[in-house]
């Protein structure tokens, strides 16, 4: 079937599967998928030095980034096939400084899913389940083929 029947749980599915490659996002933000169901997934990620800050830290880009794309794909796993969608609003708390060649679990939870506006929550968490960050994005449907 081509990726354009697919809907949204299907296509990530099939990511998650190695069946269809992933965006190359998770090429320069090293991100894979481990869990995929409806209202929700997880990423394994894992910061490295192309991500530092000025400070030698990670940059909070890099966790705004894969809260970007966990809550996004969350949301994903709700639309049907040719239902196209963009953030329109990310909101990113950081709580703790993540270490380069750490691994991390990202979480993308459905709040709700209207119409139009659709709404989801992430955080990202160690293997302690202690939290690094966490934020929420709002999303718009922007078209139905």
């Amino acid at each position: 079937m081509p990726t354009s029947q697919l809907n949204g749980l299907e296509y990530l599915t099939a990511i998650k599967n190695g069946e269809i490659p992933s965006s190359a996002m998770s090429e320069i933000i090293p991100m894979r998928l481990t869990l995929v169901r409806e209202n929700y997934v997880e990423y394994e990620v894992r910061p490295d030095q192309r991500h530092y800050n000025l400070q030698g830290g990670i940059h909070g880009g890099f966790c705004a980034t894969v809260l970007d794309s966990a809550t996004g794909a969350a949301v994903h796993t709700t639309v049907d096939a040719g239902v196209s969608f963009s953030t329109i609003d990310l909101n990113v708390k950081m709580l703790k400084a993540m270490k380069s060649g750490e691994t991390y679990t990202a979480i993308g939870e459905v709040i709700r899913i209207g119409r139009n506006v659709l709404t989801s929550e992430g955080r990202i968490i160690d293997k302690e389940g202690k939290v690094y960050a966490f934020g929420s994005a709002t999303l718009l449907v922007t078209g139905r083929k």
